[in-house]
């Protein structure tokens, strides 16, 4: 793509002219005609040898407009800002007519290319000024910015030169803000000049503020001579050095230290920027602390609560179409390697399509646009987040379009042959330009999105009466009317500006709101940056007073609320923008109401009791996880995701049977695995295992394999950085030497040089040891093919692999990911439990001798989904054993239903000893491989002779693809359930699947642990996850950082605010145990891949028993004093990667726990707590 956007510098000419679709009064937006508003304005553009995206890369960027009260009526008045003509000035007659005062109100910018508009009072006296931002082709003296001087009577003085603000540089938009809080505005200016230097092919990053293309920060200082503010340049002091193409900019407290920050969208190779205020007058950029991932071409760029946390979210916008055909056309070749340089030069993790960034309130951003389908809208500039419908939720309207489709690949690279019969440069550039005369346009409706609330997103642009085809840029929102709800206002390329009335209050009885104004003080006189809270029965909204938004326009300053069926609001809290707080009470809805700072009755907040979070960090457990660069993607470049990347495992044991627990962490291939030895004293002794670097170490188990009464360990050896069959696949077995107890000798295991991944432990046969299941993950260089997996019966201390007697079908069952032995049907024989990618839950019943596959008579047959993780618990006490699993989750371009799965078909099409794995997914009823033609042909040359073009390629389904490879011999895969669910036993009756709370979906679910950790009798969830290891299109999971989800008893699990839980697992997190620790607290160390081990503490369980399982001990019933009883296992192994201690933590609601051994004897009783 970023080769598209290279060549796409170098075309465009003529533009179609679009009348478009009306829309009606039925619907929630009309659209009206220019006879009836009297908005003539249109943003002409006129191309030329001289103008032409030769010459001007933003040719088609078009203009902003902006909403203000320009002659001190209460009718909001507008503003359009031109490219190539006139801007414009209208002001609101009432009844949604306009009347054009352009020529009387002494604002000429004829000669300037205007791009961004920011209406604001600038210098105190209650009127808005007006200032346009001026971009354009030729020396950067020809851009001074403009600043219109409201004189009261809807004329205005330009004065930019006398306040500091005739900045040159090319500008696209403002934003004012008070950066210092000293009561008065400053001001933030994107800055685009120096299309020289552009970041188009990867180069260090340059963040010393040299180059042209540094955006400006403008400090206000009042000059007592003027009588006004006049603004300085203090970028470079205030730590605004980073070089960026900036299409869009908000203001947000990102940290909560109530300081405003900064964030910008930059276009091009130069990513996003987020500039934290330090508070003593600069700003240190944290984008990569923050976000995970940016959008890669971001445009605009808007901030507002998108689910009523009271937390500020961020959208960001780029170009990635919706329409498979067009996706297909502008997708190129994709270098992994180019990828991971851009990462090392400082441009970070940046992908082709809007994001939406959700704020956890705990300093950190999950990027969610995928889950809410907003992903995809094309070539778009403006993202607006507000309620449209009055039903109390914020929607998002989006505009886009472009003047010419440039994206085209087939266009691209005729240009690049065409360009090299030429060797005039001269000829080569008439050749460009006249090939661009018949270039079509992107000319496509406006996308507008219905929130639902609970991150339910819904496109409505038809039903909404959004469907006329333009090119639309800038956009605001404003109350026209004065009738209770918000009109559109969109500024077109060679088209009428829309404006958009707003029916919903003629529509919908249940449509009430509130409409506040505020009334600062000083030099803040409209309180921009001040918040608002309303409070009704046990909702809130809350919004933050900022006039520029979107993409290179201002919305009106006035707060508007959707209130729905409500029509009183308990209070409204205001915090001014210097921290004064006032509330007013008992507020009636279906009012615009004005609140004056002077006026009001300022309150303080009550002070409120420091809450203890669940989880303290802790450092006991120091350990970084280390690997060697290696890419997947070079053997099989068509792969979605790599395997040399999914450790560490952590195993928790007692090596030297101290009555301490100690933890077993994996090391990388070329690291060692270590075990990590509890001291009495307190603390850890580090003890690494010899030529454990030879191997990179997954499952990890420690038992009794020899019967001696001492732990001894088994390790997994997996990944795919050797190729097939390499002896360093092979697993090891340590025996603890009962002379030097807790050093270890190697054992003997069965040859099986297989890439596995997991190990689980259970007495399957029922002979008193411990036998072992080992879950192949991989064949290196032959995904998808079924690797080994195989079962290993303990003889004596031998281990035998008896898979073939046992149970023949497991050995190439799929790729599993993880198992855990559990009997779940209380049989007193133990079942094994597998899941993996794109395998179903599977069942192995077991009958004391023997493991059959039972999964197909069972209501889990048809959940093939991407597993990664299971736990075997009894989740609502009712003396059964359900299960938790995880899955990729929802925040995918992976989708797959029941109806139309994932498609995974694959084989050895060109016969060169490797498996070529494509994906496809379902869509506009058909499935269509997800790679480019670029990358499939990369792979598979021969392809080449049957599909000579894009857009042949755009038009080929999978199933034409497989017939052009002749492949009657392929295998087809599927994934059918894509959310991470808990699964209720519901004994003869089956079971149940119920997804996980939204939130549990936001990433793919690695490690689980189930801990009772409010000490209620309910085992409630910890999760943690994320993949880093991924192609480089759709690119990395990261939006995860752990979720604490609380057992509300059934089937129902509800999220804990992270800030409340105080756990957060940032980073490619994988495997997770509970330790205890030797001074009873319970820690959680958390595995990550790269990265350093998460450690832990859970509040108050230094007050609670531990109980451990003893030898011969299998089962035990948890007897709670609500009369409930709880089932637990021995388990040996489950979640991902990871055996977590096996004690039971009882607390107060535990009236006593009886043990039982494999044939349902009672061996013990446990009285926890005396009452």
């Amino acid at each position: 793509m970023e080769q598209i956007r290279t060549y796409s510098c170098l075309f465009l000419l003529v533009l179609m002219f679009s009348c478009g679709k009306s829309s009606d009064k039925n619907t929630l937006f009309q659209l009206l005609p220019s006879k009836r508003t009297g908005i003539d304005f249109i943003n002409r553009i006129t191309t030329s040898d001289s103008v032409n995206l030769l010459t001007y890369e933003y040719l088609y960027n078009g203009g902003g407009v902006g909403v203000g009260h320009f002659n001190k009526d209460s009718l909001p008045d507008l503003i359009f800002t031109s490219n190539m003509e006139e801007s414009k000035i209208y002001l609101n007659k009432g009844n949604l007519r306009f009347e054009d005062i352009t020529h009387t109100s002494n604002i000429n910018t004829t000669d300037n290319w205007c791009t961004g508009v920011s209406v604001i009072d600038i210098n105190g006296d209650g009127l808005d000024d007006i200032y346009i931002s001026v971009g354009g082709m030729g020396n950067e003296d020809n851009f001074p910015n403009s600043l219109y001087i409201n004189q009261g009577d809807a004329t205005f003085v330009e004065s930019a030169k006398e306040y500091g603000l005739d900045d040159k540089g090319e500008s696209i938009q403002s934003i004012f803000f008070d950066y210092d809080r000293d009561g008065d505005l400053d001001m933030y200016l994107l800055t685009g000049g120096g299309f020289e230097n552009s970041a188009i092919m990867v180069r260090p990053m340059v963040t010393n503020g040299t180059y042209r293309n540094t955006d400006r920060l403008y400090r206000n200082d009042y000059n007592k001579a003027l009588g006004h503010p006049v603004y300085t340049n203090v970028s470079r002091e205030a730590g605004i050095n980073f070089e960026g193409f900036g299409l869009g900019v908000s203001v947000i407290d990102a940290n909560n230290d109530t300081w405003p920050d900064i964030y910008v969208s930059n276009d091009y190779l130069s990513r996003d920027l987020l500039y934290i205020n330090t508070k003593d007058g600069s700003f240190s950029e944290e984008a990569s602390t923050y976000f995970g991932h940016t959008s890669h071409f971001s445009m605009g760029n808007d901030v507002a609560d998108i689910n009523n946390d009271g937390l500020m979210d961020v959208i960001t916008l780029d170009m990635l179409p919706e329409q498979h055909k067009r996706r297909k056309l502008m997708s190129g070749s994709h270098s992994y390697d180019m990828f991971q340089m851009a990462k090392k030069f400082g441009y970070g993790h940046q992908y082709m399509r809007n994001m939406v960034h959700y704020n956890n309130g705990n300093g950190t951003f999950s990027e969610i646009g995928q889950l809410l389908g907003i992903d995809r809208t094309d070539w778009s500039w403006a993202p607006l987040i507000t309620d449209f419908n009055n039903d109390g939720n914020n929607d998002i309207f989006i505009t886009n379009g472009y003047g010419k489709d440039i994206t085209d690949l087939d266009f691209v690279k005729f240009r690049q042959s065409g360009a090299k019969t030429f060797s005039d440069p001269e000829e080569i550039r008439r050749s460009v330009l006249d090939c661009l005369v018949v270039r079509p346009t992107i000319e496509m409706s406006n996308y507008i999105f219905e929130n639902k609330g609970q991150l339910n997103f819904q496109k409505k642009a038809n039903d909404w009466g959004l469907n006329q085809k333009s090119i639309s840029n800038g956009a605001c929102y404003a109350d026209l009317d004065l009738d209770g709800d918000l009109e559109l206002v969109v500024n077109n390329i060679d088209q009428p500006a829309f404006i958009y009335k707003n029916n919903t209050r003629e529509l919908y009885k249940n449509s009430n709101y509130i409409h506040i104004s505020l009334v600062g003080n000083n030099f803040n006189s409209q309180a921009i940056g001040a918040e608002v809270t309303l409070y009704y029965g046990c909702e809130s909204q809350k919004k933050i007073l900022q006039s520029s938004r979107g993409f290179q326009s201002s919305v009106e300053k006035d707060l508007h609320f959707g209130l729905g069926e409500t029509s009183q609001i308990d209070s409204v809290e205001i915090i001014w923008p210097n921290g004064d707080i006032s509330m007013q009470s008992n507020v009636s809805a279906n009012q615009h109401i004005e609140i004056k700072h002077a006026e009001v009755e300022l309150v303080e907040v009550a002070k409120i009791d420091k809450w203890e979070p669940i989880f303290a960090v802790d450092s006991l457990v120091a350990f970084d996880h280390v690997e060697r660069d290696f890419s997947d993607y070079n053997i099989q470049s068509l792969l979605n995701h790599g395997f040399s990347n999914q450790g560490p495992g952590l195993a928790v044991g007692d090596i030297n049977a101290d009555g301490l627990q100690d933890v077993f962490v994996g090391g990388s291939y070329g690291f060692a695995s270590t075990i990590f030895v509890q001291q009495k004293s307190g603390g850890f002794e580090k003890k690494e295992i010899p030529d454990s670097q030879l191997y990179e170490d997954l499952g990890a188990l420690f038992f009794d394999a020899n019967g001696d009464g001492l732990q001894d360990l088994y390790v997994v050896s997996g990944g795919s950085e050797r190729y097939k069959g390499h002896q360093a696949y092979q697993d090891r077995l340590y025996l603890n030497d009962p002379n030097n107890v807790g050093t270890f000798v190697k054992g003997d295991l069965p040859i099986n040089n297989e890439s596995t991944s997991t190990v689980a432990g259970g007495d399957f046969d029922s002979d008193g040891d411990i036998d072992l299941f080992i879950g192949g993950r991989v064949v290196p260089g032959h995904y998808p093919e079924a690797p080994t997996s195989y079962l290993l019966e303990n003889r004596n201390g031998q281990f035998v692999d008896v898979t073939q007697e046992v149970a023949p079908s497991i050995k190439n069952i799929g790729m599993v990911s993880s198992a855990v032995w559990t009997d779940f049907d209380d049989d007193s024989h133990l079942d094994l439990v597998l899941v993996g990618e794109f395998m179903p839950i599977t069942i192995f019943k077991g009958d004391g001798l023997k493991l059959k596959n039972i999964t197909a008579q069972t209501s889990l047959a048809e959940t093939n989904g991407l597993w990664n993780s299971i736990v075997a618990e009894d989740f609502d006490n009712d003396g059964d054993i359900d299960f938790v699993v995880g899955n990729i989750g929802l925040n995918s371009a992976l989708k797959g239903t029941a109806e139309h799965p994932l498609r995974l078909d694959y084989a050895d099409f060109d016969a060169n000893g490797f498996i070529d794995p494509i994906l496809s997914v379902y869509e506009e009823g058909e499935y269509y491989p997800l790679t480019s033609l670029d990358e499939l042909t990369k792979q598979l040359p021969q392809l080449k002779k049957h599909i000579l073009h894009y857009r042949s390629y755009a038009k080929s389904t999978t199933k034409d693809i497989m017939d052009f490879l002749g492949s009657q011999g392929h295998s087809t895969l599927e994934s059918k359930m894509m959310q991470s669910s808990f699964i209720q036993n519901n004994g003869d009756k089956g079971f149940s699947v119920f997804p996980l709370p939204i939130e549990a979906q936001f990433a793919p679910v690695y490690g689980i642990l189930a801990e009772d950790l409010n000490f209620d009798g309910l085992l409630d969830l910890i999760l943690v996850g994320n993949s880093y290891n991924t192609e480089v299109v759709y690119g990395r999971y990261d939006a995860s950082i752990g979720a604490v989800l609380m057992n509300k008893g059934g089937t129902s699990f509800e999220l804990v605010d992270p800030t409340l839980s105080g756990f957060k697992a940032l980073g490619d997190s994988k495997s997770m145990v509970r330790l205890d620790s030797y001074n009873g607290q319970s820690l959680v160390l958390v595995g990550k891949n790269n990265g350093s081990l998460d450690n832990f503490s859970i509040a108050d369980s230094e007050k609670q028993k531990k109980i451990d399982f003893q030898n011969g001990e299998r089962t035990a019933e948890v007897f709670l004093n609500n009369g409930k009883k709880r089932k637990e296992e021995n388990l040996m192994g489950a979640g991902y990667l990871s055996q977590t201690s096996n004690s039971i933590i009882a607390s107060s609601v535990v009236d006593s726990i009886q043990f039982y051994d494999v044939n349902k004897k009672l061996v013990r009783t446990e009285i926890p707590i005396k009452k």
